[in-house]
């Protein structure tokens, strides 16, 4: 197999990671028979000789780091902690890994909330009154202005930066712009009851940060498993000797492994595991991406199993085009990609938006997220802002809203 020939790693009870013997798929296959159907093989003693051998040789390795000197044991301990390293693992590119795709769900993400008006107020926005909307914008702006101007924050908060003062600014402007003007007001109207409906209300499509696998590992576990099962072809070996971690029942319309429990089975059940995956499907995956994993998952296209056999055989023409979890993630994240470019170098007087979408709700959402605290519960006290430091949960959740009601 691809993966067998590597070196693979267990976690010792002294939380150091230790190199053991090669596991090859024909190990793991026979040792899948011994566990499943009480086949008796040569195997299982050889794997014990081999952990035990294994452990002994890094027993021998701390003593000698204990009398050599800081800065070796230092890089000889970094070795052995580097999982990266390891065959089964997986990660989403690096310039996606800190972007928060949930920083929208801690504040207010488009520009009715952050001017505090009602979106399921028609008598306002359905109202052809245009002198009474922009009066009741215009007074909104003007609140919020009056304890979030750059020159009232920089004179009263040390800790704050001229550059989040007018960020901010900036982005309260353009929300004036956008809703004072009907031209503009009604398509972002629309658009954002769309983003509402998408992120918020459907059970589908709404993204909270929270993966659907339930987690049963240490607290100071970094990583995490996931099947991508746009190639799993549903053999089911995984969900047979880690049961406890994969199912086949979950999928029931496409039969195709999933993980249910992380780390509910020990890690070299789920390492054998993985290792008996004859299409190489299964990952360990860093635990802060695989929310985002396990969310474009459920978009991903699955071929017939069949088919998918046919193709690796060369007898059905050309691959498919790749429709795989992990470029789909990393797509899903850079849409919450907020670097500054939709406000940097515009005339904050002139700018306005007839559309909205998650990279402008992160950067309205970071822009209030830089204000002081007191300067939040002031101007936004009707806003459930009382999060976690996760930033879901706590005292409410995100269905608490209130903004919820869009029609």
């Amino acid at each position: 197999g691809i993966k067998g020939g590597y070196t693979m790693f267990t976690q010792t009870t002294s939380s150091s990671l230790v190199h053991r013997a090669p596991a090859t798929r024909s190990f793991a296959r026979q040792e899948f028979q011994r566990r499943i159907y009480g086949v008796k093989t040569p195997i299982a003693d050889h794997r014990g000789k081999a952990a035990k051998s294994a452990n002994e040789e890094a027993r021998v390795s701390s003593s000698d780091e204990s009398s050599s000197s800081a800065t070796n044991s230092s890089l000889i301990q970094t070795e052995r902690l580097d999982v990266t390293e390891s065959p089964y693992y997986r990660e989403l590119s690096k310039d996606v890994d800190a972007i928060d795709a949930t920083r929208f769900l801690k504040a207010p993400s488009d520009f009715f909330e952050l001017l505090d008006l009602d979106l399921d107020d028609a008598d306002v926005w359905a109202s052809r009154d245009e002198a009474m909307v922009q009066s009741i914008v215009q007074t909104a702006f003007k609140k919020k202005l009056k304890i979030s101007h750059p020159d009232v924050l920089t004179s009263k908060y040390a800790d704050i930066s001229e550059e989040e003062t007018n960020g901010f600014a900036v982005i309260l402007n353009a929300a004036y712009k956008t809703l004072s003007d009907r031209q503009t007001r009604e398509p972002y109207l629309l658009a954002v009851i769309d983003f509402r409906k998408h992120f918020f209300l459907s059970e589908e499509t709404k993204f909270d940060g929270t993966p659907v696998s339930k987690w049963s590992g240490e607290e100071g576990e970094t990583r995490a498993v996931f099947v991508d099962e746009s190639e799993c072809i549903g053999c089911g070996n995984c969900a047979q000797y880690a049961a406890k971690t994969f199912s086949m029942d979950v999928d029931k319309d496409y039969g195709r492994a999933r993980v249910i429990n992380q780390w509910a089975d020990d890690s070299e059940t789920i390492e054998i595991a993985i290792d008996m995956c004859p299409v190489d499907c299964i990952w360990f995956v860093k635990r802060n991406q695989l929310a985002a994993l396990e969310h474009c998952m459920k978009f991903c296209p699955r071929e017939d199993p069949g088919i998918m056999g046919r193709r690796r055989g060369g007898n059905f023409g050309s691959q498919r085009a790749k429709h795989n979890p992990f470029s789909a993630a990393e797509s899903f994240l850079k849409r919450f990609d907020e670097n500054g470019e939709l406000f940097g170098g515009k005339n904050p007087a002139g700018l306005s938006f007839s559309w909205h979408d998650e990279r402008l709700a992160s950067t309205i959402a970071k822009a209030w997220l830089s204000l002081p605290a007191e300067v939040r519960r002031q101007g936004w006290s009707e806003f459930k802002h009382k999060f976690n430091t996760s930033g879901v949960g706590g005292d409410y959740s995100v269905e608490d809203r209130t903004f919820l009601k869009t029609r």
